[in-house]
């Protein structure tokens, strides 16, 4: 991956998998039909010798027919891309014709010292052609059937020659060679449609990363006018808003007005740096979030933020949210404080530790004789269990309570 200078990224061309498995596809159908071909003609000449030709004009007709065929597909086969199926079907029919006549042109002597004596091999050939050009359960089942019909016509040439075993036989070869290859191909697409998906989840992962490095540029190249902003706005919109948001004079006298002036000041609050080293990242914004539900029930959220990582796992993200908003609301239902305080940093270790810390000045409790609640044991402390960190609790009756979310442990 070759990084550009602004911030794009350049990818190698991506290897199209479907066109190759085509191309394969092309390939093993050419040379089986050649092959299977060659084959008829070592049975003309070993039927010739053994002089087993009862009617010369029709076999005549029918190698006649499949070779001239066979000049025709063989350059159609090599040239297009995918099969046209109408090739296909003309291909079954025309195998399946000469399959079902060219017994009728030969002696029994014929079936008894030639080892093949028919066009069975092309129709093997013809079979596994339907199967992989188009991995169709119904097209391949459609040909052998086809096929199937024209060598039991076939065996009715002559009495002593139809045996329905050698029928089954030949039958059976032809359709569990096509099934194989039509589920063959049908795997082989379905791995190449996984390559292509996986290809494109990398893409975009990569074009991802490249966005939030030049975020983070950003960010760090415009960080002076971003904090000479936020000072505007920390001393004029966020009081208003704190004040409509209050129960004094200033504050609204609708409730839902009170209540979005709650959320809109602890936004605002969470999102004005206190500090240079103050930090807009994913896990200041989820924190922020996480203080929206206690703004609206009156409590004053003091953020501070300082040398955050710019990404964490989404996992770690969630239990940070969550096990913040809980120990917020905790805040807001058992302190008796409207104030708290919550910080969140990091060391400038190359593994950094995040630690999440949230103080009130209120009540507290006694650890020793309170029995932990539901929300501290399974919202907070399983919950940062869960992604491989910590969680604990401190507090004394009378001083307040701090709790401090950390990962990784």
């Amino acid at each position: 991956m070759d990084g550009e200078p602004n911030g794009q990224v350049t990818l190698p061309r991506a290897v199209d998998l479907h066109q190759r498995i085509r191309a394969i596809t092309t390939g093993v159908i050419l040379l089986s039909r050649v092959g299977t071909l060659a084959m008829v003609g070592l049975s003309i000449v070993a039927i010739a010798r053994a002089d087993g030709y009862a009617n010369p004009p029709l076999a005549t007709a029918a190698y006649v027919a499949v070779g001239a065929w066979s000049v025709a597909f063989l350059p159609i086969v090599a040239r297009r891309d995918p099969i046209p199926h109408p090739v296909l079907t003309v291909d079954v029919a025309i195998t399946s014709a000469a399959a079902a006549i060219l017994p009728w042109a030969l002696t029994d002597d014929a079936f008894a010292t030639v080892a093949v004596p028919d066009f069975e091999p092309v129709a093997v050939s013809t079979a596994v052609s339907v199967a992989l050009a188009t991995a169709s359960w119904r097209a391949t089942a459609a040909g052998g059937l086809a096929l199937a019909v024209a060598f039991t016509v076939a065996q009715l040439a002559s009495p002593d020659y139809a045996e329905v075993a050698s029928t089954a036989n030949i039958i059976g070869w032809q359709l569990v060679t096509a099934a194989c290859c039509c589920l063959f191909i049908r795997r082989l697409r379905a791995v190449a449609d996984a390559v292509d998906a996986a290809t494109e989840q990398v893409i975009t992962a990569r074009e991802r990363v490249a966005a939030r490095r030049s975020q983070a540029e950003e960010r760090i190249r415009h960080f002076h006018e971003q904090l000479r902003r936020h000072r505007a706005l920390h001393d004029g919109p966020l009081r208003l808003l704190t004040a409509i948001a209050g129960q004094g004079p200033a504050g609204h006298p609708d409730p839902r007005v009170r209540r979005q002036a709650a959320i809109s000041a602890n936004v605002l609050r969470g999102a004005t740096p206190d500090t240079p080293d103050g930090t807009l990242t994913e896990l200041s914004l989820a924190l922020i979030e996480a203080g929206n539900d206690s703004a609206m029930e009156g409590l004053r959220v003091e953020y501070h933020f300082a040398n955050l990582p710019d990404t964490l796992p989404s996992e770690v993200l969630h239990a940070f949210r969550h096990a913040t908003g809980e120990a917020l609301a905790n805040v807001a239902r058992h302190a008796g404080s409207s104030r708290v305080r919550l910080t969140a940093l990091s060391d400038r270790q190359a593994t950094p530790t995040v630690t999440v810390a949230v103080v009130d000045q209120g009540d507290g409790f006694d650890p020793d004789t309170t029995t932990l609640g539901y929300g501290i044991r399974h919202s907070i402390t399983a919950r940062m269990h869960e992604v491989g960190g910590t969680a604990s609790v401190d507090s004394h009756p009378g001083q307040g309570t701090r709790v401090d979310l950390r990962w990784p442990a």
